[in-house]
C-alpha cells in the first residue's frame, strides 16, 4: 500500500463526504478507495470512518487523524512548490 495514496484519499474522503467523489477526483476506482482507506485503518490499528449505507463520519480517532494529515499534505505541496520554484529561478551570470 502507498501510504502517501492512502493519506491522500482519506482527506479527500473526508472532505467530500463520500468514497466515490475522492475515487473520482483520485481517477481510481470506489473498491480500490474503500481498500485503501480500510488498509490505512488496519496499519493503524484503528478506525478512522464510521460507514453507514447513507452517511460517512469520522471517529475520533479519525478527526485527530485528519488534522494531523491535513497539516502535513499541506506542507508537503509547500515544500514541492518551493523546491520547484528554485529550480525555475535563473542561476549563475
Amino acid at each position: 500500500m502507498d501510504k502517501l495514496q492512502a493519506m491522500q484519499l482519506f482527506v479527500r474522503v473526508v472532505e467530500s463526504g463520500s468514497y466515490t467523489a475522492a475515487a473520482d477526483q483520485m481517477e481510481i476506482s470506489r473498491a480500490l478507495a474503500s481498500k485503501l482507506v480500510q488498509g490505512l485503518e488496519d496499519q493503524l490499528g484503528v478506525r478512522l470512518l464510521h460507514r453507514t449505507t447513507r452517511k460517512l463520519s469520522l471517529t475520533e480517532a479519525g478527526e485527530n487523524y485528519y488534522q494531523r494529515v491535513s497539516e502535513i499534505l499541506t506542507e508537503l505541496s509547500l515544500a514541492e512548490a518551493q523546491a520547484a520554484e528554485m529550480q525555475a529561478e535563473p542561476r549563475g551570470r
